[in-house]
């Protein structure tokens, strides 16, 4: 059996999602505290995030030994070693051919502008932004839907570059805007890139024709991403 576990996390108080020698991340810090349980298995993700990014419902799974498990004292006494930067909002056992991975079926992120009055004690959590052109910002979202081959929308070489996006939009709440991008994966940066371009296409720095362009591998006209500070992982479809 398997042990799969829906966290969210604080991604500014690490250095990422994925295991570093320096050991500052999620995986590590999950790690630990399933060691002290005596669960030593690798802890694996079925998303990677960036230094900086969030998550509201990242999935992560680990091979047990033992399947005499309490998951209500488990969860909370996990929750006792990891928070306040981690909680582990759901913990269930799955069978041994559960790819945590591979069988994902959808990603979505969630990129969060806020146009209030600017607070340093907020400016890790969201891109302090003027108002947004809520309609012109769908019209550019739009171009990024279908099947494309995003390699100008990474920020490392990857061989295998084609995605598809099936959701791309962006709504309105309050004095936020949220972009909205679900696809069957993600390149790394991809995301990133993707909300520079649009707002490039927004204050008028790059047109339509251009961000297509650079969705269709022609040419990179933005290279520079947004900050992490705005996005989170905010679902995984199995």
């Amino acid at each position: 059996m398997k042990l799969k576990m829906t966290l969210a996390y604080d991604g500014s108080k690490f250095l990422g999602s994925a295991t570093q020698p320096h050991q500052n991340t999620i995986q590590d810090r999950l790690a630990k505290a399933l060691n002290a349980f005596g669960i030593d298995n690798n802890v694996l993700f079925a998303s990677r995030t960036d230094k900086g990014v969030h998550a509201l419902n990242a999935v992560a799974s680990v091979a047990l030994k033992s399947y005499s498990l309490d998951l209500k004292y488990l969860k909370d006494r996990l929750n006792f070693y990891i928070n306040p930067s981690i909680y582990l909002k759901k913990i269930e056992l799955v069978d041994d051919d559960f790819e945590v991975r591979f069988h994902v079926k959808k990603r979505e992120y969630k990129y969060i502008f806020n146009h209030s009055k600017f607070s340093p004690f907020l400016s890790s959590y969201h891109l302090f932004y003027p108002k947004i052109d809520i309609k012109r910002a769908n019209e550019f979202l739009k171009l990024f839907l279908g099947k494309n081959d995003f390699k100008l929308f990474q920020k490392q070489g990857k061989k295998d570059t084609i995605r598809t996006m099936f959701k791309a939009y962006a709504y309105s709440y309050k004095h936020y805007t949220i972009f909205v991008f679900q696809a069957d994966g993600f390149l790394r940066g991809q995301i990133r890139l993707s909300v520079s371009s649009i707002l490039a296409g927004l204050e008028g720095k790059i047109s339509k024709e251009e961000i297509l362009a650079q969705i269709k591998a022609k040419k990179a006209f933005i290279t520079k991403s947004a900050p992490a500070c705005g996005l989170y992982l905010s679902k995984i479809y199995y």
